[in-house]
């Protein structure tokens, strides 16, 4: 077994598994089949929050507080998503990811993960009242939203696997 000098960082694990969540979210919303718009399965979100929840832990050994506390809220929700969260609860993780956008600020992080978090919010937001107030046109702000932060957690995580081959924004 090889011993290795420096901790990887796993905020770029952790980009990758947001972003699997988002884009299948992001097309069953966009496209729908048969004019029914869905979500992915149930266990698709479980297991997939939960994944995210252990880069949560990893990131809190190599001693990432953001990471540790952005990537636990992402996994608890996309956890609880698979478990059947209710409007409200949606509604209260938005808000939670605004106030994550406001440290994102305050602690100067790259962009393209404020407006990660965005994208992310929004789609807690635009769940939550899709519950609460009627309209066919939610699954379109869902999927555009779902479709957005697909490409910025694609983005920023190749840019960090690849080590500043691409620009950080």
């Amino acid at each position: 077994m090889v011993e290795c000098q420096k901790c990887l960082d796993p905020t770029s694990l952790g980009l990758f598994l947001v972003a699997v969540v988002s884009l299948p979210l992001a097309l069953l919303q966009l496209v729908g089949i048969n004019d029914v718009y869905s979500v992915p399965e149930p266990g698709f979100f479980m297991l997939l929050g939960l994944m995210i929840i252990l880069v949560a832990l990893y990131a809190y050994k190599t001693d990432s507080n953001f990471g540790f506390v952005v990537f636990a809220l992402v996994g608890a929700a996309v956890t609880m998503t698979g478990i059947g969260m209710g409007s409200y609860e949606n509604i209260a993780f938005a808000l939670v990811f605004v106030l994550a956008i406001i440290w994102s600020i305050f602690a100067k992080t790259p962009k393209n993960l404020s407006l990660i978090l965005v994208t992310t919010a929004l789609i807690f937001l635009f769940v939550g009242l899709s519950g609460l107030i009627d309209g066919d046109y939610w699954h379109w702000l869902i999927g555009i939203a779902a479709l957005f932060n697909f490409i910025f957690n694609i983005y920023l995580a190749y840019a960090l696997a690849l080590e500043n081959k691409l620009p950080i924004f």
